[in-house]
């Protein structure tokens, strides 16, 4: 081959190269571009759902401390109730136990009492 065609040839080839190169790194530069993108997008996303189940959690922590509250007072106001039963029993019986004890010690006592009726709308005043 002349030198002038091996020249020629060396430069195509060089030339090509260039192009090659160039369009691998186009290639490159764009795959990273939307790599880059699509990692962005899926952060995104995962940033959302994960916003989204910590939202969901605390929902659900509300509502079970919720459910607990009332849980606690329904047992203390059972409770409750259930001293007041057993105050009143225990009253009844001391109540009773006095009077008993009234009664054997107190028998000539006049416990006669006489209850009045007014006429409804009298209020108290006398018919003249």
């Amino acid at each position: 081959m002349d030198p002038n065609t091996a020249a020629a040839v060396a430069i195509q080839a060089w030339w090509r190269g260039q192009l090659v190169r160039r369009a691998l790194l186009v290639a490159a530069s764009s795959a990273r571009r939307i790599q880059g993108w699509w990692r962005r997008v899926d952060s995104q996303r995962k940033e959302q759902q994960r916003l989204w189940v910590l939202a969901e959690y605390i929902r659900m922590e509300r509502a079970i401390v919720l459910l607990q509250a009332q849980t606690r007072a329904w047992v203390m106001r059972t409770e409750y109730k259930r001293c007041q039963e057993a105050a009143r029993t225990i009253q009844s019986c001391w109540r009773n136990y006095m009077q008993r004890q009234a009664g054997c010690c107190t028998e000539d006592v006049d416990l006669h009492i006489d209850i009045v009726l007014g006429v409804p709308g009298d209020c108290g005043a006398q018919s003249e």
